[in-house]
């Protein structure tokens, strides 16, 4: 933003002000210099010796519209109130509002940021850094409500969204105040920003989903039929009870009632979650077994056999993201627990045993190098695929696996 001296911030200030008190005269005649010299209390001379035209003029005016100074000390501020509402976060949430309402709803300001908008739109850094201001404001707020018990959302919530929708509800009601003034208080603020906290953060520590709490709303309790291809509705419920809440917190009595399949058949047909994993993975990775033999008997050579096979697995952590997640973090975890579901992980979804054959032949026949075991090269290049589709997810499965391969079967490479 540009820094100005205080004579041209004078003007700029009247100039706001003729555009937020007189919008109407503003529509008739436009922004005109004389009237912001007279608002100013200044003269002509002195103006244009700040401002060469009067479009720099405006422009300086639209960029010092959403001008508000930052919150300070958010979190002491929050802590505080914590403290003197006997660490209720309902009465601390009720007592910040009541506090900070009148700046909330101060017509002067509102206007302004509706002008910046207006006249600005996607290009207002101003009303951009507001807003980041403002996120980093609430989640402040947020980690001092909830330091001293703990606090998580519910996705898929995240912290960034979580701080948008607040500022979101925040603004509707500073907006609504500017029409209907009677029908938006501090009480009902509140209580809307409450009964947000309650929906989308978890305190449990169960890694809960939004489902959790707003799933059976308005639904009546109904007896469902068995499904007719039980085994089918049970990986589907874990799948979708994988994305919510991650391999640990997934409970097979929660995925069995989601399926619709009694406790104790669900436990018969599949004793462990990792029983899941390989009933959903396992054909996939038999058709990677399949392609690759099928890759061999074509008499391609070993190094474009390698780089299908990584295009493959690439497609199928895409296509299977629940699961591979899972499948990662029970092979990545010591499973003492659960030594038979492990081990079974291990034999029927060894990707790196179906590359392995095709490594070793490439060594032998000089494509290769020998510098460590063909078992210990598939597992690096297996893990080192496989985590760079996790942690990059946003690229295609293309991309991910041409970057793994130059990356690696480049130095794997004899020549």
């Amino acid at each position: 933003m540009t820094e100005l001296d205080a004579t041209a911030a004078h003007f700029v200030e009247a100039g706001v002000t003729l555009l937020v008190t007189h919008p109407q005269k503003i529509l008739e005649r436009g922004l005109r210099i004389e009237d912001v010299v007279h608002e100013a209390d200044s003269s002509t001379a002195t103006f244009f010796r700040k401002f060469s035209t009067k479009s720099d003029f405006l422009a300086t005016v639209v960029e010092h519209l959403s001008r508000n100074p930052p919150p300070t000390d958010v979190h002491e501020t929050v802590r505080i109130q914590m403290t003197d509402s006997g660490a209720s976060i309902r009465a601390t949430v009720t007592a910040l509002v009541a506090r900070y309402f009148p700046a909330v709803v101060d017509r002067r300001s509102i206007t302004e940021s509706l002008l910046d908008l207006v006249f600005s739109g996607q290009t207002s850094g101003a009303l951009a850094g507001s807003y980041r201001v403002r996120d980093d404001a609430v989640l402040e707020a947020f980690e001092a409500l909830f330091d001293p018990d703990g606090g998580a959302f519910r996705r898929p919530f995240t912290a960034r969204s979580f701080a948008m929708t607040v500022n979101a509800v925040v603004d509707g009601f500073r907006i609504r105040s500017q029409v209907d003034a009677s029908s938006v208080s501090p009480d009902v603020m509140s209580d809307a920003v409450l009964a947000f906290l309650g929906s989308v953060v978890d305190t449990s520590g169960h890694h809960q989903h939004l489902d959790d709490v707003v799933r059976d709303v308005g639904t009546p309790v109904e007896e469902r039929p068995l499904p007719r291809d039980p085994r089918a509705a049970i990986v589907t419920a874990a799948r979708d009870e994988f994305g919510k809440r991650g391999y640990f917190m997934t409970r097979m009595d929660d995925v069995a009632d989601i399926a619709g399949v009694p406790r104790t058949a669900c436990k018969t047909l599949f004793p462990t979650k990792q029983s899941v994993i390989v009933a959903a993975l396992q054909s996939r990775v038999d058709r990677l077994r399949e392609s690759v033999a099928d890759d061999q008997l074509l008499g391609l050579d070993e190094l474009t056999i390698l780089q299908n096979h990584m295009l493959r697995c690439a497609q199928l952590a895409s296509d299977e993201l629940e699961f591979m997640d899972a499948l990662l973090v029970a092979v990545a975890h010591d499973t003492y627990g659960e030594p038979e579901g492990l081990i079974s992980i291990k034999e029927k979804l060894n990707l790196p045993a179906i590359i392995a054959p095709v490594i070793a032949r490439g060594q032998d026949t000089g494509i290769f190098r020998k510098s460590s075991s063909p078992v210990d090269l598939a597992a690096g290049i297996t893990n080192t695929l496989l985590m760079r589709c996790f942690t990059r997810r946003q690229n295609s499965p293309q991309d991910n696996a041409t970057f793994v391969g130059e990356l690696l079967l480049d130095g794997l490479s004899a020549r």
